[in-house]
């Protein structure tokens, strides 16, 4: 028989899967105290994550205090937005924190939006919180 031979090339294409959470810490708050959000996004996937951006929404009733975490952020009225996160590898955890002040009673829901490189969508997660006199 004639000798033959043949390639193959396989490529392995790695996904990231980044989970987005949001959590308050001291639920309900009081007027005039403050109250924290905690928003982590944990990348489950395969490959790193790229250029990640966390924007949220705070209604009137609160008042933005602080930020911190894995990127800086800045206040527009009512709109918080953190800037890009680059890359987020497999397996590992960027936090964000908002420091908030009860300022009028009610309940209020605290909304935030995540967007990647790879996502077509945002991916958006609330968090409620009763403020009270």
């Amino acid at each position: 028989a004639t000798e033959v031979s043949a390639n193959a090339q396989t490529s392995i294409v790695g996904v990231p899967a980044i989970l987005l959470e949001v959590v308050d810490v001291g639920d309900p708050i009081e007027l005039g105290h403050q109250g924290t959000y905690i928003i982590t996004a944990t990348n489950q996937g395969s490959t790193a994550g790229t250029n990640i951006r966390i924007v949220c929404q705070i209604e009137d009733k609160m008042k933005c205090i602080s930020l911190d975490g894995a990127t800086p952020g800045t206040v527009e009225g009512n709109t918080i937005t953190f800037a890009p996160l680059p890359s987020l590898g497999t397996g590992t955890k960027a936090i964000w924190r908002v420091v908030t002040r009860a300022e009028k009673a009610g309940d209020v829901l605290f909304k935030v939006s995540m967007t990647t490189g790879e996502f077509a969508r945002a991916v958006e997660e609330t968090e409620s919180t009763n403020l009270y006199e």
